[in-house]
């Protein structure tokens, strides 16, 4: 009896203690954050959170509260920010930083697909220094003016440049007109009649639901042994004193290269009929330009394609000549071998900035008013004469 009522007694003497005994607050190991954590921009005064979030310091910048271990012994977050060394970690660039800083790497990549040049300028947001998408950066020549090429915002919100087709229209010699068409030398600091080897790259919108029809052109580079003789090689006309290599969207979107280059059917050129078999189909005729490697990509719709071509001119007298262009960074089409010019006067002169849907025939005629954006011109001269 005597033994029963005594523990009764201790019991309720270890009730009492413990309940006299305040509870504190407890909280998780709070440090700045070494995992990549950005720090939140807003603070909450008076408490402090348990997952990713902040903490307000005596100097009143927020300190990034990360997730401690759970298997380790909760202790009370600092109160300012002095706390010893060992909880304290230096703060390294976040995830976010470094997202955005490969996302600026690789756009840029696809935009100059040759690693290193000596002289370029970009309108792409993401490069350095980058110019204004503007006439003044590009200089357009030789505008048809019936056409306009405004400056306006993309279906996402990017800055770009407008071409539309209204319904019916294809090339420029038929009523309605659709696209644009000048020729842009583009900014005097770069000048691309010195180059060996250059690369043209932009970004290509075609909005949802973009109905292609039979094909249409797209710009591309363009040169000759002058300014004047470089403007005749397009629309059918040929001469050996002038080159261009413009891009194509076909039938269901397949994209190729479309080039005007000095005719294989002279056999000082016989050379240029190997971009008559380029995979997966090509296409010569003696009249028009040369559809090659049609369907090595397709061009989609409702997204941005970032494509770049890459020409590289022939030594004078030898069949050296190289094409190749690279969409979204990936080379999908490579012809080497070629005769670009058969004179050293042969240089490249600008960008051929045209698009329309043709095709000669009605039967190309753009079936319903749509559009196309452009953006992200970017030149490069990677090897010089």
């Amino acid at each position: 009896m005597f033994t029963s009522k005594t523990a009764i007694v201790f019991l309720a003497f270890c009730l009492a203690l413990v309940n006299a005994v305040p509870v504190h607050q407890h909280h998780r190991r709070a440090c700045r954050a070494n995992s990549g954590v950005a720090a939140s921009n807003s603070t909450t005064s008076n408490s402090t959170t348990t997952a990713a979030g902040t903490a307000p310091t005596e100097t009143g910048k927020p300190e990034t509260i990360v997730k401690a271990n759970t298997n380790t012994t909760s202790v009370d977050a600092p109160k300012s920010s002095k706390t010893t060394s060992d909880a304290v970690a230096e703060p390294t660039p976040s995830k976010s930083s470094a997202s955005s800083f490969i996302t600026k790497a690789h756009k840029l990549a696809e935009l100059f697909p040759v690693s290193k040049f000596s002289k370029s300028w970009s309108t792409s947001p993401f490069a350095d220094n980058a110019l204004p998408l503007s006439d003044s950066t590009l200089r357009p020549t030789r505008l048809l003016k019936a056409l306009s090429h405004d400056y306006v915002s993309a279906p996402d919100g990017k800055k770009a440049m407008k071409a539309h087709f209204p319904k019916g229209s294809y090339t420029y010699t038929h009523q309605p007109q659709g696209g644009l068409s000048f020729y842009a030398p583009g900014p005097s600091s770069l000048d691309l009649s010195t180059a060996k080897e250059a690369t043209f790259g932009y970004a290509v919108y075609f909005e949802e639901g973009f109905a292609f029809n039979l094909g249409g052109k797209l710009p591309g580079l363009y040169g000759g042994n002058s300014d004047a003789e470089a403007l005749s090689c397009s629309g059918g006309r040929r001469s050996t004193a002038c080159f261009s290599a413009r891009l194509m969207w076909r039938a269901a979107g397949a994209g190729e290269f479309y080039t005007y280059l000095p005719p294989y059917t002279d056999s000082r050129f016989a050379a240029n009929k190997k971009q008559c078999s380029v995979a997966p189909k090509s296409d010569c005729n003696p009249t028009y330009g040369a559809s090659v490697g049609r369907g090595a990509f397709t061009w989609p719709t409702g997204k941005w394609t970032t494509i770049s071509e890459r020409v590289r001119l022939n030594d004078v007298g030898k069949a050296n000549g190289e094409l190749e262009l690279f969409v979204n960074g990936k080379s999908v089409i490579n012809v080497d071998g070629l005769i670009i010019r058969d004179s050293a006067a042969g240089r490249i002169r600008g960008i051929q900035m045209q698009t329309f849907f043709g095709g000669s025939k009605p039967e190309y005629a753009s079936p319903k008013d749509q559009n196309v954006f452009f953006a992200d011109f970017s030149a490069a001269i990677t090897q010089s004469l």
